[in-house]
């Protein structure tokens, strides 16, 4: 019998019985991630989009207004800004002007007189002559034109040179305003 215990003891010796029992206390659940909705990032980032084109929008605010108000000064520098109607009996009246700066085109000459007078600019031919010195021809506007170019304190010269200073020119009269048909004068010096 002794024997027999002994034989039976070395088969429990090498008969081992692995439990696995899986205790929740030991590990951890799992968190699954949130994954933010492609939405949800697209919301996000109009929003910070919007935010910066108001913030762009109340910076650049105080320079439109400064701009506005040069503009309107530059409308209001010449006091011809009274209603003279065009008249087709109107005869022509002749301007000499020279850019002391050569900076300034035959279109853009055009655009400074009409606003300077508030005229048309299709009453308003420039021919250039050379050298930056420019005949300049206005039609159907009338004697007014002459008034105002050749009174003595005249503003007509800082009129046209409000709006010339837009393209970087400085303009004198070389040719005092004329009729069409009356004999060319240089200015006084």
């Amino acid at each position: 019998m002794h024997h027999t215990a002994a034989a039976q003891h070395p088969q429990h010796q090498n008969h081992q019985h692995q439990v696995s029992v899986n205790f929740p206390e030991f590990s951890p659940p799992t968190l699954t991630p949130r994954r933010r909705g492609c939405g949800c990032t697209l919301s996000i980032l109009a929003l910070l989009l919007v935010l910066l084109f108001v913030t762009l929008l109340a910076l650049e605010t105080p320079f439109i207004a400064l701009e506005n108000s040069r503009i309107a000064a530059r409308m209001n520098a010449a006091p011809y800004r009274r209603d003279h109607p065009p008249t087709k009996e109107a005869e022509p009246v002749l301007l000499g002007l020279w850019d002391e700066n050569k900076s300034i085109t035959s279109l853009q000459l055009i655009v400074c007189i009409s606003l300077a007078l508030g005229i048309d600019e299709t009453n308003v031919a420039v021919m250039p002559e050379g050298s930056f010195f420019y005949s300049v021809k206005i039609i159907r506007e009338g004697s007014w034109v002459l008034e105002a170019v050749n009174a003595e304190g005249s503003v007509f010269l800082d009129a046209v040179n409000a709006q010339a200073r837009r393209f970087g020119a400085q303009l004198v009269v070389s040719h005092l305003a004329r009729r069409e048909d009356a004999p060319s004068s240089a200015p006084p010096p």
